[in-house]
């Protein structure tokens, strides 16, 4: 799977679409160690909307809730945006 568009909202958030036809939004802020982020499986259908939390330590994301585990493509944007996520 690939990021097929990205469009930086602003400093802090990002916008992804994928080759699937999934979508993601990331929200960061270094100044607190956290953010969120949001999921949705197919563009198109609202029924696969996920959102959730992410906490920081340094560059590092550390706890996330939301959902039992995060998508790929939530850890690909995540990467994507300078930060490190653990491999499952």
């Amino acid at each position: 799977m690939k990021i097929t568009e990205k469009k930086v909202r602003n400093e802090r958030s990002t916008e992804y679409k994928f080759d699937n036809g999934a979508w993601v939004c990331v929200y960061s802020s270094d100044e607190y160690s956290e953010g969120s982020w949001e999921y949705q499986s197919d563009e198109d259908d609202e029924e696969t909307y996920f959102e959730g939390g992410l906490w920081y330590e340094e560059k590092k994301v550390v706890d996330y809730d939301g959902i039992y585990e995060l998508p790929e493509e939530v850890k690909l944007a995540i990467r994507d945006m300078g930060y490190e996520i653990e491999e499952d």
